[in-house]
């Protein structure tokens, strides 16, 4: 009896500790979906791929060479004009460039675009990209 006590003890502290150590990694992972131009926000430096994206609105774009994938994020600047639909204008010297990316299946069509960002110890990082109407995921 003691034998057995003494073994459901150790399993559930081994499980206990084992829930314990999942939680505390500070693994999140959330989508991002982006507006209906591509365009994304980001609210703090954002890692994807090699680069960092300072905070700020970018526009995904996708682009395919040979058998290669990239995606690539350019950043928007807001100007000041009379008109508010065109309040933001592309801007070529702080884009973060082209990222290359590998490709996997998706389950169906894609009907929004998103980005889906983990969060680990506190830094967020871009690891996949979905575009509408394409029917890939963009791995990063």
């Amino acid at each position: 009896m003691h034998m057995r006590t003494l073994m459901l003890a150790t399993l559930g502290c081994l499980l206990l500790w084992t829930v314990t150590a999942a939680a505390a990694t500070g693994h999140k992972e959330h989508a991002l979906k982006v507006g209906k131009k591509g365009e994304i926000t980001l609210t703090q430096q954002t890692k994807v791929g090699d680069r960092v994206l300072e905070p700020g609105t970018y526009v995904i774009q996708h682009r395919v060479s040979g058998n290669e994938h990239f995606v690539r994020f350019v950043e928007l600047k807001q100007v000041e004009t009379w008109d508010p639909e065109s309040r933001y204008t592309y801007t070529e010297h702080n884009n973060a460039g082209e990222i290359g990316c590998r490709v996997e299946p998706a389950t169906g069509p894609i009907k929004d675009t998103t980005a889906s960002i983990v969060t680990t110890g506190g830094v967020q990082r871009i690891t996949k990209v979905a575009i509408k109407g394409e029917d890939v995921l963009h791995i990063f």
